[in-house]
């Protein structure tokens, strides 16, 4: 990649699949752009999560959204040359009694929207899931467009492309600061040197919020640890398994790699366990092979946080996405780009904007993992 420039017109800082997504849209629009990563491209919380990606949210934006961040990962192979792992094998969410009617509004957005998804009995995702129980399931929700890939790969790839179309793509180099003069941005400070810059995107996750405290910019965003367990030997499931959500405990189990990757809230395994027996028994008796956890960036109504600090001039952010921030990289990135550069967004992404806190117009997820 490339050492530390002493200036630039955009810092983006933070290397994840949002900092990464960013550079490549504006590299490729000709704008002269540093992004500055402390670690390795998507070694943060890109690199930490499941890497799953989805149509079935509740909130249209969200759907919107999803359906375009879908297409695209569909082609980023052909359109960047890297392998992303893509499987679309389905999400199937397991609801009980009281969580199914909003689920059956959700699946009836999604559907209005053009999404395939559908509202299915316990019985169907029996058999579509053999070794699940479903004793205390009212009923599933499935849809055939989700499913997932490998997150470090897609920064990697939205990495590369930038740094072919001229950007500089520096690891091992940590923002320590932003430089202002009043309501001017001026550079940033780094471990590294200083780095002159008018406009600064702010993508650094649950590290954005120290960051913009200090310029009075204060980021409703708390860090919440979320932990992956990996297995290996043979399982009862079907080799095409669709990532399965037991709704009300948020434990979930995929295929990764030669095994099985699964998680929750629960920060120990010993804590999984119970909702482990419940819902898929047949994992306890797995060996675990390793483990590792990242963080969820969430808001007080489980939506990102995406916009241009009105008392700042040159200043933009996206943060808080609340766990579903990978599969949005690739058009909130684009919409950061676009409002740097004062375009028309391609993709109207202000609700998100962090105002709406203020005038009460939240936009409250409720399809969250």
């Amino acid at each position: 990649m490339a050492e530390l420039p002493s200036s630039a017109a955009v810092v983006v800082i933070g290397g994840g699949v949002m900092g990464a997504s960013t550079a490549y849209h504006l590299a490729t629009a000709g704008v002269e752009v540093a992004v500055l990563e402390r670690d390795t491209i998507g070694s943060g919380s890109t690199g930490k999560s499941a890497g799953g990606f989805r149509a079935q949210f509740a909130d249209e934006l969200n759907v919107r959204m999803a359906v375009e961040n879908i297409r695209r990962l569909e082609r980023f192979e052909s359109d960047f040359g890297i392998d992303i792992d893509l499987k679309q094998f389905g999400y199937l969410f397991l609801l009980r009694e009281s969580e199914v009617e909003s689920f059956r509004r959700a699946v009836a957005l999604q559907r209005s929207l053009g999404v395939p998804s559908e509202l299915i009995t316990p019985e169907d995702a029996l058999a579509m899931v053999p070794g699940i129980r479903i004793h205390d399931l009212a009923a599933a929700t499935f849809c055939p467009w989700d499913g997932s890939c490998t997150p470090e790969s897609v920064a990697l790839g939205y990495a590369m492309a930038a740094s072919r179309a001229g950007a500089s793509v520096v690891q091992g180099c940590e923002v320590t600061g932003i430089a202002v003069t009043g309501d001017r941005i001026r550079g940033v400070t780094t471990t590294n040197g200083f780095v002159s810059a008018s406009q600064v995107v702010l993508t650094a996750g649950v590290w954005s919020p120290e960051l913009a405290t200090p310029l009075g910019f204060c980021m409703p965003v708390r860090a919440v640890k979320r932990y992956i367990w990996l297995t290996r030997g043979s399982d009862p499931f079907p080799r095409r398994l669709p990532l399965v959500i037991d709704f009300a405990t948020g434990f979930y189990f995929h295929r990764e790699a030669k095994g099985l990757a699964m998680g929750g809230r629960a920060q120990a395994i010993e804590d999984l366990a119970p909702e482990v027996i419940n819902r898929a028994p047949a994992l306890i008796e797995m060996e675990i092979t390793h483990s590792w956890w990242g963080y969820y960036a969430v808001t007080p109504d489980n939506n990102a946080i995406i916009g241009t600090h009105p008392g700042m001039e040159g200043l933009h952010y996206a943060t808080g996405f609340s766990g579903h921030g990978f599969q949005q990289g690739p058009v909130v990135g684009e919409y950061l780009a676009e409002l740097v550069i004062g375009g028309e967004p391609t993709f109207d992404l202000s609700p998100f904007d962090m105002r709406r806190f203020e005038t009460g117009s939240v936009l409250p997820e409720t399809a969250v993992i």
